[in-house]
């Protein structure tokens, strides 16, 4: 199922084609999961699960706050070129906004972790942020930039009508964030 979602169109699969993307029954799906809900919240996790190995790699300290975010970057860039880094977030964002308990498992599951492992980054580089709160804000002005580009480039179709230059828009990143916290 969690393959189905992360392959499948973007509008919110019924319990019916989870089912059918399990070879499975509805009634087996509720025996498990008990409904809808609960087979969102299991692929959520279960996206976690595969992403663990992911987080682990980014989590590794850099020489400096710069090299953090050049390392964050290819990791990440990587994973919106081949792998399901957009599409696991689409689901969980379009999940997430439609269900509050999909929401948190979305939080828990994925963003959290993907936010913690680059605060973990930075905490542990010299000269990275010192604070808890500067070291979230640094994850999020790292993270929320490729996320967003991600999105508007393969889910909404500015692939083909408002092409960016990942390259240079992922250079320009980290320049910038980079010489920000340096500067502290």
């Amino acid at each position: 199922m969690t393959g189905y979602a992360l392959e499948a169109d973007l509008r919110r699969p019924s319990l019916r084609q989870f089912a059918i993307a399990a070879k499975a029954s509805e009634p087996t799906l509720r025996h498990y999961f008990d409904d809808r809900q609960g087979v969102v919240e299991a692929i959520l996790e279960n996206m976690g699960k595969r992403a663990t190995w992911i987080w682990d790699v980014i989590a590794h300290p850099a020489g400096n706050p710069t090299e953090a975010i050049e390392e964050y970057y290819r990791v990440a860039d990587a994973g919106m070129r081949y792998g399901h880094f957009t599409r696991a977030h689409a689901f969980g964002l379009i999940e997430g906004i439609a269900d509050d308990n999909a929401g948190r498992a979305y939080l828990k599951f994925l963003l959290e972790p993907g936010l913690k492992s680059i605060m973990d980054k930075l905490e542990a580089t010299p000269d990275g942020p010192a604070s808890r709160d500067a070291l979230r804000t640094a994850a999020f002005a790292i993270m929320a930039p490729l996320l967003f580009m991600s999105i508007h480039q393969k889910l909404l179709g500015g692939e083909a009508d408002f092409p960016i230059d990942n390259q240079a828009t992922i250079q320009h990143l980290q320049s910038w964030l980079g010489r920000a916290l340096t500067s502290g």
